[in-house]
C-alpha cells in the first residue's frame, strides 16, 4: 500500500488509505459519510484478499465463503 501511495502521489494524486469491511453496511456508510467534500471520492482500489486453499474435491462452502467474503 505504501508503494502504491507513493507512486500515485508522485503522479499528482491525493491519496487516502482507509481500511473498511465493505461487507459491513454500517461501517461502509460511515466511511462514505466521512469523505470530505473538498476531496470527493473518485476511485477505489479494493485490495482485500484471503487465501484458503483446497483441492476441488475438498472444497467446502466454508472455503468459498471465507475467500469471497472480502
Amino acid at each position: 500500500a505504501t508503494q502504491l501511495h507513493d507512486e500515485l502521489t508522485t503522479a499528482g494524486a491525493h491519496i487516502t488509505i482507509t481500511a473498511c469491511d465493505t461487507a459491513n453496511p454500517d461501517a461502509l456508510a460511515q466511511l462514505l459519510a466521512n469523505i470530505p467534500t473538498q476531496h470527493p471520492l473518485t476511485a477505489v482500489i479494493h485490495a482485500a484478499g484471503t487465501l484458503n486453499d483446497a483441492t476441488l474435491h475438498n472444497l467446502t462452502p466454508h472455503h468459498v465463503t471465507q475467500v469471497l467474503h472480502p
